[in-house]
């Protein structure tokens, strides 16, 4: 394999459902160009740029006799369309679909309106160019106005059709939360194939921090601490917003570091991912 190789690993795969009734142990290997999977009697390679659409979680159900999680990936060799499955129980196959999604997307120029809704209202924003990069479980567009999306604050995404010059294109609207507003992005990509991996990234993301979030389990007054940072306050002010003294704050403060909620940040506590889930499911439940 020539380039440098950014993922090695061993597990159980279906290099091509077409021709693999079952799985065989075998190694997975990628760089930047390509993916090839090695068994003991074969091997199977595909370019990056010949995968149209990637799955994490559920095996289909066809093979949930053989794996409990995977990684599906549906990708074009030699002008034929097939399907790979990479046993994904681990956090090493977690790490390679990521490297995956990125080296799908990284990069990829796009057109970007923002905010094209501010609430229901429609802005006068216009498109402008950037480059797409991932940084999950985050959407990061560069240009000249830098644009983070951070998957935890999207309550809906959809396909669009928008006018753009004299060319009428497919885009991706997602409607997610910006310090404290409910925004909508538009999102143009030339690739209808890149298009498709970037709802599926969204998809992917998105269901991994609900099934990180069902198994944390919060008491009211860490929530109404949650939504208090989500709203401004300050670790200092917190007392008094939830009516107790400043060592119950501490306490609060710290179990929700140790439940993955908060982050300590060079300026105070901030809200991780899945504490900004938290509080998007929350918010409305709390008086403060």
């Amino acid at each position: 394999m020539n380039d440098s190789v950014v993922a090695d690993f061993t597990t159980e795969v279906i290099p091509d459902t077409g021709e693999y009734d079952e799985p065989v142990h075998g190694r997975v290997l990628m760089n930047r160009e390509q993916v090839v999977i090695v068994t003991a009697d074969d091997r199977t390679s595909f370019p990056i740029d010949g995968v149209f659409d990637l799955a994490y979680g559920s095996a289909p159900k066809e093979m949930r006799r053989f794996f409990e999680d995977t990684v599906t990936i549906a990708y074009k060799a030699a002008g034929q369309k097939r399907v790979a499955l990479v046993e994904g129980a681990d956090d090493v196959v977690e790490r390679f679909t990521n490297l995956l999604f990125k080296g799908i997307l990284n990069d990829t120029p796009v057109t970007v309106k923002h905010p094209a809704r501010v609430g229901g209202r429609v802005t006068d924003a216009s498109f402008r160019r950037a480059a797409l990069y991932l940084s999950p479980p985050a959407v990061r567009f560069k240009s000249d106005d830098p644009l983070t999306i951070d998957v935890s604050t999207v309550s809906h995404f959809e396909r669009v059709r928008r006018k753009i010059g004299d060319d009428e294109r497919s885009m991706l609207s997602v409607r997610h939360a910006d310090r404290g507003e409910v925004m909508t992005t538009e999102i143009g990509i030339g690739s209808e194939r890149k298009m498709n991996v970037l709802g599926r990234f969204l998809r992917t993301e998105y269901t991994q921090l609900r099934e990180e979030l069902e198994d944390v389990s919060l008491s009211e007054e860490e929530i109404e601490a949650m939504v208090g940072l989500y709203s401004g306050a300050t670790e200092g002010s917190l007392a008094g917003m939830l009516g107790v003294d400043a060592s119950r704050v501490t306490y609060l403060l710290n179990t929700l570091v140790e439940k993955g909620l908060l982050e300590e940040s060079a300026s105070g506590m901030e809200l991780s991912s899945i504490g900004t889930l938290a509080v998007g499911e929350h918010l409305e439940d709390v008086n403060l």
